[in-house]
């Protein structure tokens, strides 16, 4: 979910009261797959929701509603995360509250200074979903986002991550691997746009390698707060067609 683009937004917080200018611009692990490098500030929450994602796949059709990402920092360099999927529809009947991912954040680099930022991010997946909406197994991995300036005001960041996932027959694990590019820029004093190329390839079959091209914007209405929207869209057979989605967030 990077985003080194948020943080050319950083220039709104001039207009905001003291408290919201002492906090670290607002960088979010949405609206794209890169993860951010950067870090909550400590002792502060923030709440990164996707509010609501159609995706057709084929001809199935799913909506996801309140996908939320919950953060409370640590300390200066480090949060703790947790993404609940609040409530998913699919066509074949199957709905409700999906599985949970617990996160730890650290950054090792450039949270607040420099031209390059660099974290990692080890999870786990709960396995809270119902029987027809996961697979009732524990699952984890490591995420490493890493950000940088680039030319004519571009954001940039490129991501990597690793996944142990269960095999599809059930037999036993396999590795999954994502690897994302990501490029930003602002378009007016609150609003930024992004592009995005995203691979992921399974161990576990020839034909489940995945790519997608993402966009979309960001609009900031305070140094806090962030709405963005955009679509992503399969370039694979074995991609989703197009999930468009709409999103919420906010640093308290």
């Amino acid at each position: 979910m990077t985003n080194s683009f948020t943080r050319t937004l950083s220039l709104i917080a001039i207009s905001t009261p003291l408290a919201a200018v002492e906090l670290r611009p607002l960088s979010t692990d949405r609206p794209d797959t890169t993860e951010s490098p950067y870090t909550v500030d400590a002792g502060h929450f923030q709440f990164e929701m996707e509010v609501a994602a159609w995706t057709r796949e084929g001809s199935a059709d799913s909506v996801s509603l309140g996908e939320l990402n919950a953060k409370f920092g640590l300390n200066t360099s480090t949060d703790l995360q947790v993404v609940i999927s609040y409530f998913t529809h699919e066509d074949s009947g199957a709905e409700g509250f999906g599985d949970i991912q617990v996160r730890l954040k650290h950054n090792l680099w450039g949270n607040d200074e420099g031209s390059t930022a660099l974290a990692v991010m080890p999870y786990l997946k709960l396995p809270t979903a119902n029987s027809d909406l996961g697979n009732g197994k524990l699952e984890g991995g490591i995420i490493v986002p890493f950000a940088f300036d680039g030319p004519g005001e571009w954001g940039c960041a490129v991501m990597t991550q690793l996944d142990i996932a269960e095999d599809s027959d059930g037999s036993g694990y396999h590795a999954v691997s994502v690897n994302s590019v990501t490029a930003s820029h602002a378009i007016t004093e609150n609003a930024a746009v992004f592009f995005e190329l995203v691979g992921i390839f399974s161990a576990d079959s020839d034909d489940h390698t995945e790519a997608y091209f993402n966009t979309g914007c960001t609009y900031a209405l305070d140094a806090t707060t962030q709405l963005d929207g955009g679509v992503r869209l399969g370039l694979t057979d074995a991609s989703a067609d197009v999930t468009p989605f709409l999103g919420l967030s906010k640093k308290f």
